[in-house]
């Protein structure tokens, strides 16, 4: 049984889905490519102090691809320039370091890049992310294009016909959310969970040789990021009807301290999605008319 690193914990997805078996499964569904495990290459990169890079899942299959997986719970406008960080750096591992300087062209396996998304905010079954939409516009010399595809439970998804693994790990999060709902504690909503997909066989072969408490431990782990971002919007919104506040008051008059709050409560509602889209802070201003200091500091308050 692998040990759990307590100084650096796995998410969920990322333990599951290092491995061989799932990914082949995963890879011939994605691709209509069938393939065997002894086909993979596993190349997901572990934070060192040097890099700071960590990936989900990434793996090279006959020296024909390489793929990169990624899971998300929120919608990440910024996972094109991640995975161009990491490509980056696979690339780097897979090439000699004096060949790149050779004039003999070096063959590379095509990249392939993924993310999964079973976030609570309903969503499209499919959709792509591409770094250009980063450019503001400006014509730019490389693209990266990511197939974002929904994995959250659902009839007739047809990325769960080919994958049962997904399906799986997609049922396991509708238990455990669904429990939590229902006023369990995280704990409780876990043991449930897992015992829900043992006696169903959704991923039973994983759960029966985890202990409960390392299942618990990376589902704690990756709710309360979930829960961080959360906060943080929270915050950005009450600091924003504060200062509408303050300007009330500077105004002397209560109905004046009233609209500020008003007025203030619709901007933030305005401008927040736009601020995590990471539009350019001028455009926002432009759109809404909300002072360009005031977008600043809504977005210092959400990071």
């Amino acid at each position: 049984m692998k040990t759990v690193n307590r100084n650096y914990k796995d998410s969920l997805f990322r333990d599951i889905f290092n491995n061989e078996e799932r990914l082949a499964e995963i890879y011939t569904g994605l691709l209509n490519d069938p393939i065997s495990p002894h086909d993979i290459q596993l190349t997901t990169l572990d934070w060192t102090f040097f890099t700071g890079i960590r990936n989900d899942v990434s793996f090279i299959v006959k020296e024909k691809h390489i793929v990169l997986l990624e899971h998300q719970s929120t919608c990440n406008e910024n996972m094109p320039l991640r995975l161009l960080m990491y490509i980056a750096e696979l690339y780097r591992r897979y090439v000699d370091a004096d060949a790149i300087y050779r004039q003999t062209r070096i063959l590379l396996p095509a990249p392939k890049f993924y993310v999964f998304y079973n976030g609570e905010k309903e969503m499209p079954a499919q959709w792509p992310l591409r770094l250009s939409d980063a450019f503001d516009g400006n014509e730019g010399d490389i693209e990266l294009v990511a197939e974002v595809i929904n994995i959250n439970e659902a009839p007739h998804r047809l990325i769960f016909e080919k994958c049962r693994a997904l399906k799986a790990y997609s049922v396991f999060v509708a238990q455990f959310r669904g429990y939590v709902r229902n006023g369990k504690s995280l704990e409780e909503a876990v043991s449930l969970a897992v015992r829900y997909c043992v006696e169903n066989d959704y991923l039973g072969d994983y759960f029966r040789q985890r202990q409960k408490e390392e299942v618990f431990d990376m589902m704690n782990f990756v709710w309360n990021q979930e829960r961080a971002l959360e906060i943080r919007a929270e915050e950005a919104m009450q600091q924003g009807m504060e200062k509408g506040m303050e300007k009330g008051m500077e105004k002397g008059m209560e109905k004046g301290m009233e609209k500020g709050m008003a007025e203030t409560q619709q901007m933030i509602l305005r401008v927040f999605p736009l601020l995590r889209k990471n539009m350019p802070l001028a455009e926002i201003s432009e759109k809404t008319g909300c002072a360009i200091e005031y977008l600043q500091q809504l977005k210092a308050a959400m990071q």
